[in-house]
C-alpha cells in the first residue's frame, strides 16, 4: 500500500496561549498519523512558547521577535515544512477526529484541486456554520456564501468550486505553493487568502470546499493586534485594490478597480450619514496607499506569471443582494 503522505499543519500563533491546548489536542488525539505540527508564534507575551515547549515538545515551534501577522507568519511556517500537504489552521480551532484523513481525499476525488477549505463551524454553536468559502460578485464584493447559516442545511454538506478558501482550516498542495508563492508579504492581514486562492486559479487550479473534513472555530479570537475597526477596515480596503491590480487582465482590470470604486462610495454614504467620518477617512486613505504605491503594485503585477484567466472565475449573479439563493455556477 502507498504510505500517508506528510501533512505539514502551521498553526501561527500570537497571545493565544489558553487555545492551543485544545487545538493541538485535536491534531494528535485524529485518525491521520503522518503529520508534523508547526507552530509559529509571533511574539506572544503570554507565554504561550514556554507552554508549547512543555507540554507537546513534538510541535516544531518557531518563535520570532515581531508580529509577523497571519501572512508572514503561514509564509515562516510553509518555508520550515516538509510536508506534500500543508494545512493552515487557526488557533483557536478544533477539529474533528478524521479531519486530516478526509481532507486529503479531495485531491483523489477532484484532480485538479490545488487548495481546499473545509466545512467550518462555530465552536460555541456547531449547528451554525461559519462560512463555506466566498465567490466572486460582479459588483466586486466577495459573497461569504453561508455565513453563519444552519450548518446541516444540505447545500453545505456537499463539495463545490468556490473561488476564495478561508485561512482558518485550508489545505494545499505543496506544489501550488512552488507555482505561485503563498501569502503576499505585503498585505500583513486580511484579504491574502484571497489573493493567493485568485493566483492559484489564474495559474489553473481549482479550489473546492469540502465538507467531509470538519472543523470548530471561534470567530474573531484570532485577529490579534488588528482588533481594531479602522486598522481592519484600512488593511482590508487597501488590500483589495492591490489584489485586483496585481491579478486581473488588462483591460478588465480597469472595469474591477471602477466598479470597486463605485461600490465603495455606496459603503461612503452609508458612514457619512451615520456621521462616521473617520472610517470614510480610512477607506480614503487606503486607496491612496494604492495610488502612492503604484509603481511598485505595476514591478508585482508584471513579475506575475500567472494572471488573467478569468474565464476560470466563478461569479455569481446579484440575487443574494435581495436575500436569494445565489445562482450555481
Amino acid at each position: 500500500m502507498k504510505p500517508d503522505p506528510l501533512i505539514s499543519i502551521i498553526i501561527v500563533n500570537y497571545n493565544g496561549k489558553k487555545y492551543l491546548e485544545e487545538c493541538l489536542n485535536s491534531i494528535y488525539n485524529g485518525s491521520y498519523k503522518n503529520f508534523e505540527i508547526i507552530v509559529v508564534d509571533n511574539n506572544s507575551t503570554d507565554g504561550s512558547p514556554k507552554f508549547v515547549n512543555n507540554e507537546f515538545p513534538k510541535v516544531k515551534l518557531i518563535e520570532e521577535k515581531y508580529n509577523h501577522g497571519f501572512t508572514g507568519g503561514n509564509n515562516i511556517g510553509y518555508e520550515n515544512s516538509n510536508g506534500e500537504y500543508i494545512v493552515l489552521l487557526n488557533n483557536d480551532t478544533k477539529v474533528e477526529k478524521n479531519y486530516l484523513e478526509n481532507f486529503i481525499k479531495v485531491f483523489d476525488e477532484y484532480p485538479k484541486c490545488g487548495i481546499a477549505q473545509s466545512k467550518i463551524v462555530l465552536y460555541d454553536d456547531p449547528e451554525i456554520l461559519d462560512c463555506a468559502g466566498s465567490f466572486w460578485t460582479p459588483i466586486t464584493l466577495l459573497y461569504h456564501y453561508g455565513f453563519l447559516k444552519k450548518s446541516k442545511l444540505k447545500e453545505f454538506n456537499k463539495t463545490f468550486k468556490i473561488f476564495s478558501a478561508k485561512g482558518a482550516s485550508m489545505i494545499i498542495k505543496k506544489e501550488v505553493i512552488e507555482k505561485v508563492g503563498l501569502f503576499d508579504k505585503d498585505f500583513w492581514h486580511y484579504y491574502e487568502e484571497t489573493d493567493f486562492c485568485h493566483r492559484a486559479i489564474n495559474a489553473g487550479y481549482e479550489i473546492y470546499y469540502y465538507p467531509k473534513a470538519l472543523c470548530f472555530h471561534k470567530i474573531g479570537i484570532s485577529r490579534g493586534e488588528l482588533n481594531q475597526e479602522n486598522k481592519i477596515l484600512f488593511s482590508n480596503t487597501k488590500n483589495k485594490f492591490f489584489s485586483f491590480i496585481k491579478n486581473f487582465n488588462f483591460p478588465e482590470v480597469i472595469f474591477v478597480l471602477i466598479k470597486h470604486f463605485v461600490s465603495l462610495h455606496f459603503y461612503i454614504i452609508i458612514l457619512l450619514l451615520n456621521r462616521k467620518f473617520k472610517e470614510a477617512g480610512t477607506i480614503y486613505k487606503a486607496i491612496y496607499w494604492n495610488i502612492k504605491n503604484l509603481p511598485f503594485i505595476l514591478k508585482k503585477r508584471n513579475e506575475n506569471k500567472f494572471k488573467g484567466n478569468q474565464k476560470l472565475l466563478p461569479r455569481k449573479n446579484f440575487s443574494y443582494l435581495f436575500f436569494l439563493k445565489p445562482e450555481r455556477y
